[in-house]
C-alpha cells in the first residue's frame, strides 16, 4: 500500500499519466517521491523517472505534447528536465543497472528502495541536500550503513567506499536548505546524530 498523503493530488495525476505513455514504459519512479510513496516518512514534490529509454527525442518530446502546460527547463543528451502542470519532471536515460526488480503498484512504476538508497549515497556524494540525508536516516529503519554501502559500491562500480562514508557525514553543505515537510517525526540535528553514529560504527568494522 503506497502512502499518497505524501504527494499532492496533481503530481499523483501526473505521475500516473506519465506511468501510461509507452515512450516511458521502461522509466521507475526513483528519488525522494519513490521512496515517500513507499516510506512515508516525508512530503514530495518533484517526478523523477529513470531508466532505459528506447525511443528518439522526437517521439519522446511527442509522447509529451499531451500535456498543455509543458516546458522544458533544461536538456542534455541522456537528463531533460521539465515543468510539467508547474511540477519539475525529471527524465533520464539511465546507464547503470537496476540491482533489483521493480515494484509496481496501483500501476506506479517504482524503483526497489535498496536501488533508491544505492542513488541517495551517489547523490550525497556530489552534494546532499538534506532531503538526501533525511530519506538516508529513513532507509537506516531497513538497511546498515554497510548494506545501503554495499548497494551503492555495486551499483556504482566506479564508487569508493572511503568517499561515500566521508560524504555520509558531511552535513555543512545541507544546512541552509529548508526542511521538508515531515509526516513521521524527524528534526534535523537527530537525523545527523544517527547517520554519523550508524557511520561510526560501521568504520569501527572495517
Amino acid at each position: 500500500m503506497l502512502h499518497y498523503e505524501t504527494i499532492d493530488t496533481p503530481t499523483l495525476e501526473l505521475l500516473k499519466d506519465l506511468m501510461q505513455i509507452p515512450a516511458l514504459k521502461n522509466l521507475r519512479l526513483v528519488g525522494g517521491t519513490g521512496l515517500a510513496l513507499q516510506k512515508g516518512h516525508r512530503k514530495s514534490v518533484d517526478i523523477d523517472l529513470f531508466g532505459s529509454i528506447k525511443t528518439d527525442e522526437i517521439e519522446l518530446m511527442n509522447s509529451l505534447s499531451v500535456f498543455k502546460d509543458m516546458k522544458i527547463l533544461q536538456q542534455t543528451k541522456n537528463i531533460k528536465v521539465f515543468s510539467i502542470n508547474n511540477i519539475k519532471t525529471d527524465i533520464v536515460n539511465y546507464p547503470y543497472p537496476w540491482l533489483f526488480s521493480g515494484v509496481e503498484t496501483d500501476g506506479i512504476r517504482m524503483a526497489d528502495i535498496r536501488d533508491v538508497a544505492a542513488m541517495k549515497v551517489a547523490a550525497i556524494t556530489n552534494r546532499g541536500t538534506k532531503k538526501d540525508f533525511i530519506d538516508l536516516c529513513f532507509l537506516l529503519q531497513d538497511f546498515s550503513i554497510s548494506e545501503i554501502v554495499g548497494f551503492y559500491l555495486t551499483k556504482y562500480i566506479d564508487g569508493s567506499d572511503f568517499m561515500a562514508l566521508r560524504s555520509l557525514v558531511y552535513f555543512s553543505d545541507a544546512e541552509s536548505d529548508l526542511m521538508p515537510e515531515m509526516l513521521i517525526p524527524g528534526d534535523w540535528d537527530s537525523i545527523k546524530i544517527k547517520i554519523k553514529t550508524e557511520a561510526e560504527r560501521y568504520q569501527k568494522l572495517i
